[in-house]
């Protein structure tokens, strides 16, 4: 049971990031997906069936205000969790880049695959509007985050440029 309190965390930090910061984190037309953020890096480090069972989980959190694309979400999700797996498991990720990259192609892929489940007109305008700047902004968020847990970015590293 204990091994399920950081994935219940993981589930609840979606939902607070999809109900209350999302508005308030988006810059124009991109919004950090945390989402697609949060299954790329438990694709990183855990398990194969950790990662199907917590994508699908991740996907329902998602968009509970749809129920009618409710379970294409959650699908998408699992899907891009999986391709991150098989992705880690054929190539070597000790590099912060190549990490980024994955990250960079997954929020991608989950963005794109997202403006497709939802329907719109000129996919390939919301694309470049939308999923492009939204997948570069979580790649940006995604290298702190990398930073942070190399500890490359200290607090007192901060502390020591003031």
């Amino acid at each position: 049971m204990t091994k399920a309190i950081p994935f219940i965390l993981y589930l609840l930090l979606i939902a607070l990031h999809e109900v209350i910061t999302r508005d308030v984190t988006a810059i124009a037309t991109s919004a950090i997906n945390v989402a697609a953020l949060v299954v790329l890096v438990v694709g990183i480090y855990k398990r194969e069936m950790v990662v199907v069972w917590f994508g699908f989980a991740a996907g329902l959190v998602l968009v509970p205000e749809r129920p009618d694309v409710l379970g294409w979400h959650a699908l998408v999700l699992a899907a891009v969790g999986l391709a991150t797996f098989h992705v880690r498991e054929r190539l070597n990720l000790e590099s912060l880049y190549s990490r980024l990259v994955l990250i960079f192609g997954g929020v991608l892929l989950h963005n794109v695959l997202v403006l497709v489940i939802n329907g719109g007109h000129s996919l390939a305008y919301l694309c470049l509007v939308s999923a492009l700047p939204g997948a570069a902004y979580t790649a940006a968020i995604g290298w702190l985050l990398f930073l942070l847990k190399e500890r490359k970015i200290t607090y007192q590293k901060i502390r020591s440029l003031f």
